[in-house]
């Protein structure tokens, strides 16, 4: 639990930034820890801060690649049952209705048992009750000597509905689950970041603008015109900018991906940038390629590859966006 302060000076700012904005707390932590971790093999007091990081830090991480995995199964789940709703709405009931027409004019009772209210009840309310009405003309259809053919078909396809319904509603409750873990871990990784802001003041409290130096200054800065709610909403977990300093390089996305990802790269500023992808963080590269001045580019993640490396080999600043696109 952050306790909370009567005096600004003392407020944990880490904590109040990244509130309601998991992606900020993502890029903000990782930065600072690049930036620790460069500076952590010269100087002994900057690697016990670092350490002292790492573990709230790799939670965090874990957690937000749990949730970024599982909420686009939540999406592929929910598009794979609305197709089958549509395929519902449209083509199945028609079928069904035209067959059982066949068989009964649509003037007699016989009729009117299967499909007492035509075909609205497959077309509109809720998801569910247009899974109970499948089910139950299925049952309807089978227990007629002459259309039990259908009412097999009928039942298939509504346990094929209601199967999707069940996995996207179960993967739904893991997210939920899934959000409020990840809450959790920002709030720790907050109130550990906060305790490292602090050794660094006291470790540079005669040159206190050498802390600057470990922070990307632009992650504490909000729009006057944006809530919280909406830098979340905007930044929708697939959008990351990448800032390269002349000679350095950055792995990205590490357990974001398993291969076969779209992502879309973007040459911002500075001069041409290499990429390239790795399975584990300490393997050689492969084939790279080349980003050019304000060039974008659409590429596929190579199967099991699960990084990708961003090298800036000129003497300028260089800044690239990845963008993580719908599969």
């Amino acid at each position: 639990m952050v306790e909370t302060t009567g005096w600004i000076k003392t407020e944990n700012f880490v904590y109040t930034t990244t509130k309601e904005n998991k992606k900020k707390m993502y890029l903000l932590a990782k930065d600072h820890v690049h930036k620790l971790t460069e500076k952590a093999s010269s100087d002994p007091v900057i690697q016990d801060i670092l350490n002292f990081i790492l573990p709230a830090y790799e939670d965090f991480l874990l957690q937000y690649r749990k949730n970024t995995v599982e909420k686009r199964d939540y999406h592929q789940k929910t598009a794979a049952f609305e197709d089958l709703i549509a395929q519902l709405s449209g083509v199945e009931i028609r079928r069904w209705d035209v067959e059982i027409q066949m068989t009964y004019d649509i003037a007699t009772n016989d009729y009117r048992l299967f499909l007492p209210y035509g075909r609205e009840p497959f077309q509109k309310g809720t998801y569910d009750m247009r899974i109970e009405a499948v089910m139950t003309l299925g049952d309807l259809l089978s227990a007629d000597p002459q259309l039990q053919g259908l009412g097999a078909r009928v039942l298939a396809f509504g346990q094929q509905l209601d199967d999707l319904r069940g996995q996207q509603q179960g993967v739904e409750g893991n997210n939920d689950d899934n959000v409020d873990d990840l809450e959790a871990k920002r709030e720790e990784l907050a109130i550990i970041l906060y305790g490292a802001f602090a050794r660094l003041l006291a470790h540079y409290y005669r040159t206190p603008k050498r802390v600057d130096n470990f922070y990307e200054l632009k992650y504490f800065r909000r729009s006057r015109n944006s809530s919280q709610e909406q830098e979340e909403e905007n930044d929708n977990f697939s959008n990351f900018e990448v800032a390269l300093s002349p000679g350095s390089s950055q792995q990205q996305l590490e357990g974001l991906l398993i291969g076969g990802e779209r992502l879309r790269l973007q040459h911002i500023s500075g001069e041409p940038v290499l990429y390239y992808f790795l399975v584990n963080s300490s393997d050689s590269p492969g084939q790279q390629y080349e980003l050019q001045p304000n060039q974008s580019v659409e590429v596929i993640v190579p199967l099991g590859h699960r990084l990708i490396v961003l090298e800036n080999p000129s003497r300028r600043d260089s800044l690239v966006e990845i963008e993580l696109l719908p599969s």
